[in-house]
């Protein structure tokens, strides 16, 4: 039974120590295990990056390729480009060795033309006057004298009529001129003169004779107004009813006229006045001198005018034979003439009439002359070929361009009566011919709206009254009228299209049906006022007046509108400009502040106003 049990704990020692030995072999297996497997992961992570090395060593490899092969690409271009240079350098020597050739031989030949031009004779020219020139009688006339030679000049000589007049000893020079003066004749006739010269080598020039006509320019300048005058007659169909006698002006003594006539007519004051009043609408600085850019416009600008407070006809002429151009100038001025003698031109300078009226009558008088003028150069069979043609280059010489640095709105008033005016008379022309401008002068249009709108003048629409109460009171102290007046159709175009769109200025003047203004003044706070009243022809016309007219002081100020108690609206910066649209009428104020523009508005809408 113990030995039993002995064996029993043996087997069972055997067990166990085979238990501890299998469970230590388990536990090693287990660490190995997981040691292979830590091991296997490492050989992993070396091996991913072992593909990135190689990855990389790849793509370095394929852009060292690239790269090899641009710079191949760029060897050969490299190449082609130095043959390319060989072959340009060959060229331009080859071109340097001709160029050298040639420089060669163009020295032979400037040698050869200068030992030539030593052995010529010299050269002698008559720069003025020009060949078959007319001067007038009794006249200084200015002589010019040229002469050139390559051996150097001795002596330079003038003939008049055979007769040796001057010569001059010169000291070798090359090149000489002389300015000097022949004292004309006071009897017509011709004249010659003949130029030489002589040179160191002793050889003399060509002779140059030119013939000069004697005349008595001014004469024969009467004869050739007289045809013209006479032409303008028949074509216009007006007989003169007393004498015509022109004033012959130069340019320097017009303009001494003109600044006499602007000096009498006011003082300085009145001039800044006028420019005060162009200021409230924007057309002038206030400090611009309205006073010189008028006298240069008119000294500068015109051959001619008519003055209907003297009656006189003036013309401008230097003491020249009157050309084509000149004459064509004097039908114009003609015109004016007649309708002076036959309608009465007193209207273009009553200050009794208002302004609109004054420039509807200056644009049918301006209308008319150009009319005739017009016919008198395509229809009168009056010039030639060669007269018309000078006409025409005159004409077409005259680009405007010297215009450019006066305000645009100096430009369009003075041509106004031209373009408009015209298109006025050329309307009822084609209508009635020359009857329906004599009717037109028994009832002149009354507006510029009439002159843009023929047809409104021919319907009998007649502008309408406006008024404005005097604003003084409601001022205060210190304000002072500059002017009350009426501004037109045309000069309100004018003013929007400062800001406007020149095809939405005159689409929302277009309904012009009457208005007045009035520009205050305060010269101690240097302070304007302007007071504007429109009424138009239709409803539709103040709508769309109403709906255009905002975008003026939006644009010219920078601001948007304040709407204001009264109704009005008003943009701000600086001063104000207020409107308002009441039923068919628009209100535009002009003041220092918005106070006083409500309070200019409010005096204006009084029901007694």
């Amino acid at each position: 039974m113990k030995a039993t049990i002995l064996f029993l704990l043996m087997l069972l020692l055997v067990a166990a120590a085979g238990f501890v030995f299998l469970f230590q072999g388990g536990l090693r297996l287990r660490d190995e295990a997981r040691q292979i497997a830590a091991d296997n992961d490492s050989l992993r992570a070396q091996a991913a990056e072992a593909e990135l090395e190689l990855a990389g060593e790849v793509a370095t490899r394929e852009a060292t390729a690239a790269t090899l092969a641009t710079a191949e690409h760029n060897a050969l271009l490299l190449e082609g480009q130095l043959v390319d240079s060989q072959l340009a350098a060959e060229e331009l020597a080859t071109q340097a060795a001709t160029l050298g050739q040639e420089s060669d031989g163009l020295r032979d030949e400037l040698a050869q033309l200068q030992g030539e031009a030593q052995t010529r004779p010299p050269v002698a020219r008559i720069v003025t006057p020009l060949d078959a020139a007319i001067v007038p009688l009794d006249q200084p006339v200015q002589v010019v004298l040229v002469a050139s030679d390559a051996a150097g000049l001795t002596e330079l000589t003038l003939e008049v009529d055979g007769r040796r007049y001057v010569s001059y000893p010169l000291d070798g020079e090359t090149l000489h001129a002389r300015t000097l003066e022949w004292p004309a004749p006071a009897e017509a006739g011709e004249h010659t003169f003949t130029m030489s010269a002589v040179n160191l080598n002793g050889v003399s020039s060509e002779s140059q004779t030119i013939t000069v006509q004697v005349q008595d320019i001014e004469a024969a300048n009467a004869a050739i107004r007289a045809e013209v005058e006479a032409n303008v007659v028949a074509l216009r169909g007006l007989e003169p009813l007393a004498p015509i006698t022109p004033v012959v002006l130069s340019r320097d003594a017009l303009r001494d006229r003109l600044a006499a006539d602007m000096a009498a007519e006011g003082d300085p004051d009145a001039s800044r006045d006028d420019v005060l009043e162009l200021s409230a609408f924007d057309f002038l600085e206030r400090d611009y001198d309205l006073y010189a850019a008028q006298l240069e416009l008119q000294g500068d600008g015109i051959l001619g005018f008519y003055d209907p407070e003297t009656a006189e006809f003036v013309v401008v002429n230097e003491g020249a034979l009157l050309d084509a151009p000149a004459q064509w100038t004097h039908a114009h001025e003609f015109v004016h003439a007649l309708q002076d003698q036959h309608y009465d031109l007193d209207a273009l300078t009553d200050d009794a009439v208002n302004s609109e009226f004054q420039a509807a009558v200056r644009a049918l008088a301006e209308g008319e002359a150009d009319l005739v003028q017009r016919l008198y150069l395509t229809e009168g069979g009056f010039f030639s070929q060669e007269e018309f043609q000078a006409i025409v280059t005159e004409i077409a010489q005259s680009d405007g361009s010297e215009l450019d640095d006066y305000p645009p709105v100096l430009i369009s008033s003075l041509s106004f009566p031209y373009s408009s005016g015209y298109r006025f008379v050329e309307t009822l022309y084609d209508a009635g011919g020359f009857e329906a401008i004599d009717a037109a002068w028994a009832d002149p249009p009354r507006s510029t709206e009439h002159i843009l709108h023929p047809e409104r003048y021919l319907a009998g629409d007649a502008p309408q009254i406006v008024t404005l109460p005097p604003l003084t009171d409601t001022l205060g102290v210190g304000w002072e009228l500059l002017e009350d007046d009426i501004l037109g159709e045309f000069f309100l175009r004018e003013y929007l299209d400062q800001q406007l769109a020149a095809a939405v200025a005159e689409r929302a003047a277009e309904g012009w049906g009457g208005d007045r203004y009035a520009v205050y003044w305060n010269e101690a706070t240097g302070g304007l006022v302007m007071a504007l009243r429109l009424v138009w022809d239709t409803a539709e016309d103040a709508t769309e007046f109403a709906a255009e007219y905002p975008d003026y002081p939006a644009g010219l100020l920078g601001v948007v509108a304040q709407p204001q108690p009264d109704g009005s609206a008003c943009w701000v910066r600086g001063e104000a400009i207020c409107f308002l649209q009441a039923g068919a009428e628009s209100w535009v104020v002009r003041a220092p502040d918005t106070a006083t523009a409500a309070a200019v508005l409010a005096a204006l809408r009084a029901p007694d106003a």
